[in-house]
């Protein structure tokens, strides 16, 4: 509480935690809808959910990673992401103790995928549909409803890029487009 206390005192946040909040809360309630399991047939389990929320954050990620007060917002967003997931994971029930491992596997899985999404855009922004195929349908699936998810990350992509950090923190930036 203390060592808290100390760290608000001498480092003043250069962001707001509202708009952080909206923007982790608006990927999470689009991931958890059931948009993209009717729209592109998107398994309705949790690790697909979960790739879903991460591919959006690392849509972010690569929007705002040159920026330095940038690179401070994505780390709250990461850290938000964390404590969402630590607390929902004790809502379901699970104990105190294996609530860290869980985390803990999460975020490696985390750290994982933004390498691999980040090397497979790196050429082309089409090969993100190789990691997206494994990730999030992990098992056979129409190359359709593959190009049509891809084509919604793709424009999804292309509004973040030529949006202002202001317009993206709007509570519902993120949208089921058609």
């Amino acid at each position: 509480m203390l060592l808290s206390n100390l760290k608000k005192f001498f480092y003043k946040k250069k962001y707001n935690i509202k708009e952080t909040k909206n923007i982790l809360n608006n990927i999470i309630e689009i991931a958890y809808s059931d948009f993209f399991i009717k729209k592109y047939k998107i398994p309705n389990t949790f690790q697909a959910r979960y790739e879903i929320i991460l591919i959006f954050i690392f849509l972010l990620y690569i929007r705002f990673k040159k920026d330095k007060l940038s690179k401070e917002r994505m780390q709250a967003i990461y850290d938000y992401l964390f404590e969402y997931l630590d607390y929902s994971l004790r809502e379901v029930g699970v104990g105190d103790l294996s609530v860290g491992k869980k985390v803990k596997a999460l975020a490696r899985i985390f750290s994982f995928r933004m390498k691999v999404y980040e090397k497979s855009i790196s050429v082309e922004f089409i090969n993100i549909k190789k990691p997206i195929k494994k990730f999030v349908y992990s098992s056979k699936i129409a190359n359709n409803n593959l190009n049509n998810f891809y084509n919604y990350i793709k424009l999804q992509h292309k509004r973040i890029t030529s949006s202002s950090y202001k317009v993206i923190v709007n509570k519902n930036f993120f949208k089921k487009i058609n």
